[in-house]
């Protein structure tokens, strides 16, 4: 009779074991619902992000595969064609050129001299500055009207950042640059550089190389004229009858000094 009782026992135990086993390799209802759910998320936002993604590639692709020459234009549509594609100077002269690569870009010269095109001739201002222009000013004045027989370009140091307003002419005026110190060759590698950036543009036919303290002493027209009948380079000269001038460099001097200028 014992035996018998054993035996209905392990019969139970065994029903038990065998009824815990099948629940366990049921999935829950609940968890599926939960994984059915990020699934279909998932695939909502890989459809919205792919969605986006090629509307905001299509948008930014004019911006982003600008051709090279045109740069310097607000928008690819506004790109120039023909011929004044080649004549028209950039609307800002910030650029990402290496000194090697501007000097390179500026020695293109036209190799027939008769111009295909109604060109205006201009003159290249460039002020080499250490920052501000203290008489900007005057100048504002001295190019008032003229704005279709001048450039400006403005070498600065590579900290200072100009805060002109958008209707001034000094307005995006200044090069890219780097330091330039007093009797050292980095003041001609300026010069250079902004002799350069004048080049860039076609219709600039005198270069005129000024500094933060100079003012125009006659008006534009008459400045104009003058360079537009000379035929020479000059350098302009004074007597300084301080301690940084007179008595400092001797005649002697000065006369080599002229084989040793830069340009």
């Amino acid at each position: 009779m014992q035996v018998r009782v054993a035996s209905m026992e392990d019969v139970k135990e065994a029903r038990q074991s065998a009824a815990a086993g099948a629940q366990g390799r049921v999935f829950p209802t609940g968890m599926l619902k939960v994984f059915l759910g990020f699934l279909l998320l998932g695939v909502a936002l890989s459809a919205v992000g792919m969605y986006m993604a090629r509307h905001t590639l299509a948008a930014a692709a004019p911006a982003l595969f600008r051709p090279c020459l045109g740069a310097w234009g607000s928008a690819a549509e506004e790109e120039p064609e023909g011929l004044e594609r080649w004549t028209r100077p950039p609307d800002r002269v910030e650029h990402a050129m290496t000194d090697e690569e501007l000097l390179w870009r500026a020695s293109f010269a036209p190799r027939v001299r008769q111009y295909p095109f109604r060109r205006v001739p201009k003159m290249a201002f460039m002020f080499l500055t250490r920052g501000p222009l203290p008489l900007a000013p005057l100048w504002e004045r001295f190019f008032r009207g003229h704005e279709d027989r001048y450039s400006i370009y403005i070498h600065a140091l590579p900290s200072y950042r100009a805060n002109f307003t958008s209707d001034s002419v000094f307005y995006r005026r200044q090069i890219p640059s780097k330091v330039a110190e007093w009797g050292q060759m980095t003041m001609c590698d300026a010069e250079r550089r902004l002799l350069a950036n004048a080049l860039l543009d076609i219709s600039n036919e005198w270069f005129v190389l000024v500094s933060e303290s100079c003012i125009p002493i006659f008006d534009f027209n008459t400045t104009y004229q003058y360079l537009q009948n000379s035929s020479k380079s000059f350098l302009m000269a004074f007597d300084d009858p301080g301690p940084y001038g007179r008595g400092r460099l001797s005649l002697e001097f000065w006369n080599r000094s002229k084989a040793l200028s830069c340009g």
